[in-house]
């Protein structure tokens, strides 16, 4: 017998509502296969519907695969139901014994952390993270309207994974002019994280190991972890990671790959000096190991012009140059692009296919519009200006305060704060900043080697918010000391 469930109120059609009705009679055991159904004339009075809902509603099921029609007999469940049988064997009768569910055998395992939400705290002080308010979204959205009333339809397959061709273009333009990098293939990608992962699996063998910053970017390391590679800590001082270190760790072992954050490191905010970046380019250029240089916020340096990426002087073409439009739009942009030799160009284009054929065709040609515009420029002057700004105010803050030590970073969007109380942990502080709306980074999080953590230092970011809340949220987190 079907019970009446149809909602007068329903914004779904009748006709559907009677189709799950009988759908799900099937699935908990209440019609079994064999069973006759009431005929059309009787459910449609029995319901109160009109005699083609009903008969629309059993088409529907027949062309699902769970009733049949017999001439002269009516309509009744199939003997073998479709898909859901598997379900049915499974579940068998649920009032006797709960369904027992698969437990999958995950061959790899991530350690990293997903990303939290930063709607979860009022004060968010995330090293990386822009200020949305500051995003001309009105100028922005003038180019995407465009795109999406002119679209090139040849952009809508499946081709192009390098990305779309204007937006390759600027791309180009604005590392020639703004990095000094020429000579270089592009490819577009899902941010600088996918870029990170794509390298990882077609230069790394299970075994390979690969220097990194022994302070350093947690989704990296996971990326490359999740390769089979091990991870070597290459030790840091105050101008960056040491050259020597590299070398010891060279001759003692097996890396084919090296990681670095050298305009503004990541989490310290150091800049790697030049000399030190030369001794590094020719020990891998000895060597024959190829270095990432991931460029993250390359635009937001405040104290003089940024140092040419690596990538600008680089022969051999070993250095893989990674950048995003994360921190300059919004996370949410989900655009980075390489600077690559052809050959490193051509296999990741390759790779990408095997996970994701393309980026967002209309955020690229909108991106592409804007920065052939001039407005993409525009508003990185505005945003280096007034993050510059931000810097200044929250580095006259601490001083006031007196809570803790730190260095000026030359740029970047976040200071690396040392606690002046030594009774004070920096992991207690972040678990009981969170309690009242905080969210701040400790230095546990980025060290490779866990017996190096002192557990003194937070990363503090200052881009993503006002003077005035940072002031607000820096007195409370005060407060906790």
């Amino acid at each position: 017998m079907i019970i009446n469930l149809i909602d007068e109120g329903s914004r779904q059609p009748k006709y559907l509502q009677l189709v799950d009705t009988v759908r799900q009679a099937i699935r908990k055991g209440q019609l079994l296969a064999g069973d006759s159904l009431p005929s059309v004339r009787e459910l449609s009075h029995n319901l109160h519907l009109n005699r083609h809902t009903v008969m629309k509603a059993f088409a529907e099921l027949i062309a699902e695969g769970w009733i049949e029609s017999k001439e002269r007999v009516g309509y009744r469940v199939v003997t073998t139901l479709p898909v859901d049988s598997s379900y049915l064997a499974a579940v068998g009768d649920q009032s006797k014994t709960p369904p027992r569910k698969i437990e999958y055998r995950f061959v790899k395992a991530v350690s990293h952390q997903l990303a939290y939400s930063d709607s979860d705290y009022q004060y968010d002080f995330s090293g990386g993270r822009p200020d949305t308010a500051l995003f001309p979204f009105a100028e922005f959205k003038s180019h995407m309207s465009d795109v999406l009333s002119r679209p090139d339809v040849r952009q809508l397959g499946y081709g192009e994974s390098e990305g779309t061709p204007e937006l390759i273009a600027e791309v180009k333009r604005y590392l020639r002019k703004a990095r000094a990098i020429i000579d270089r293939d592009i490819v577009i990608t899902n941010g600088s994280q996918e870029a990170i992962y794509i390298v990882a699996q077609l230069l790394l063998h299970a075994g390979d190991e690969v220097a990194v910053e022994a302070l350093g970017y947690p989704p990296a390391m996971a990326a490359f972890a999740s390769a089979g590679a091990d991870l070597v800590a290459i030790q840091q001082d105050k101008n960056g990671i040491v050259p020597d270190d590299l070398v010891a760790k060279i001759q003692q072992g097996n890396i084919r790959l090296i990681y670095l954050t050298p305009l503004h490191q990541y989490p310290t905010t150091v800049t790697l000096t030049v000399s030190r970046r030369m001794a590094i380019y020719q020990l891998a250029a000895t060597h024959g190991i190829p270095i990432i240089e991931d460029d993250y916020d390359h635009e937001f340096h405040y104290r003089c012009q940024p140092l040419a990426p690596m990538a600008s002087q680089d022969p051999q073409q070993l250095v893989i140059y990674l950048s995003t439009f994360s921190k300059i739009m919004f996370p949410g942009t989900r655009i980075g692009f390489m600077a690559l030799s052809a050959s490193m160009a051509e296999a990741v284009k390759n790779y990408r296919v095997l996970i994701n054929h393309k980026s967002n065709v209309f955020m690229q040609s909108a991106l592409a519009r804007w920065m052939k515009e001039g407005g993409f420029e525009r508003h990185i002057r505005r945003t280096t200006r007034i993050n510059q700004q931000r810097r200044d105010h929250a580095i006259a803050m601490l001083h006031e305060m007196d809570c803790f030590e730190f260095d000026t970073p030359d740029g970047g969007m976040a200071l690396w704060l040392k606690i002046k109380k030594p009774t004070v942990s920096a992991a207690a502080l972040a678990q009981q900043a969170q309690k009242i709306g905080i969210y701040i980074q400790h230095e546990g999080a980025y060290h490779l080697v866990a017996g190096d953590n002192q557990d003194c230092f937070i990363r503090v970011g200052f881009a993503g918010m006002n003077k005035a809340d940072f002031s607000l949220g820096m007195r409370l987190l005060a407060a906790l000391l």
